[in-house]
């Protein structure tokens, strides 16, 4: 069997006979081939697909004159294989900022343990990524959704988010950012809050909402957030926002008939039961509504 035949069918993976083994072990590439072939299988890249990275490999080789001297076929590998394990490498250097990722689905919560024992829970539909290998010299988080922080004593512990930056030493507080909106409470310690180059500073049981319309700072009388219960609360809340609320909650999409959203509600709804749920912020509305699978369509009597 001819050099490259041979070269191919073991990149292909096929079964070699005794003898095609043999022969194989005995060529100029063949530890080069094999290191290359040991190097990829340690990376786990989500797109990038090894055999067919080394499948290109060869037909390059193959493309070579083939009567050429086997230190010039040596010199064409390694260099192919140097541009492929950098390849590799770069990928994992610019996409490792984050190696952990932990996401919640509609009506599930989770605790995340983090490395320096602090502890985050997270609200449904939420996900948070961070970097667990790093995590004692850079205690970062980003967060797409709501989760409730204990952070430990140590270093600055940053939170992320679209519209804005959390930052303390060793607290507990509250983040949830939902599309344009963010909103951040203190139960513990201190926060810095910055959105927008601009930083607020909350002590225990404040709090800052940021939305369309600005930022705003209130007062809370609540040790830990309401949804750690499993229930939404709502005080003088635009219904749009609650009925958003629910959608995230319970995974589905609500439609509305002839209501107006920016009426005003105050009240709350379980995450437990969706038609309990529903019950809650339309009877008081006296408002009525419909589920048809994933969509719910609320109208007027």
């Amino acid at each position: 069997m001819k050099k490259e035949d041979l070269i191919q069918k073991w990149l292909d993976n096929e079964q070699l006979t005794k003898q095609e083994s043999e022969a194989f072990k005995k060529l100029d590439v063949y530890d080069s081939y094999v290191k290359i072939s040991e190097t990829a299988k340690k990376f786990s890249a989500p797109e990038f697909d090894v055999s067919e990275n080394m499948q290109k490999m060869n037909q390059q080789l193959k493309s070579r004159n083939t009567n050429s001297p086997s230190k010039n076929y040596l010199k064409v590998v390694l260099r192919i294989a140097a541009a492929f394990v950098i390849g590799v490498g770069l990928y994992f250097a610019f996409s490792n900022d984050y190696n952990t990722k932990v996401e919640t689905l509609a009506s599930q919560k989770t605790k995340i343990n983090l490395p320096d024992e602090s502890t985050v829970r997270l609200n449904s539909t939420s996900l948070v990524t961070y970097d667990e290998k790093n995590w004692n010299t850079k205690r970062k988080i980003h967060l797409s959704g709501e989760a409730y922080f204990n952070v430990a004593q140590g270093k600055k512990f940053d939170v992320e988010t679209s519209l804005g930056t959390i930052s303390v030493i060793g607290t507990r507080f509250n983040v949830k950012q939902r599309e344009n909106l963010l909103e951040v409470t203190c139960y513990e310690g201190v926060v810095s809050v910055t959105i927008n180059k601009e930083t607020k500073y909350l002590r225990e049981r404040d709090a800052v909402v940021y939305d369309s319309k600005g930022i705003k700072q209130l007062k809370v009388n609540d040790k830990e957030p309401k949804w750690y219960y499993n229930k939404s609360y709502f005080f003088k809340t635009p219904y749009s926002r609650v009925l958003k609320e629910l959608e995230w909650q319970y995974g589905v999409e609500i439609k509305t008939k002839n209501i107006d959203p920016s009426i005003i509600f105050t009240g709350n709804f379980v995450h437990s039961d969706i038609e309990l749920a529903l019950k809650s912020i339309t009877i008081p509305m006296r408002l009525k509504y419909v589920i048809n699978n994933k969509t719910v369509t609320l109208f007027k009597e």
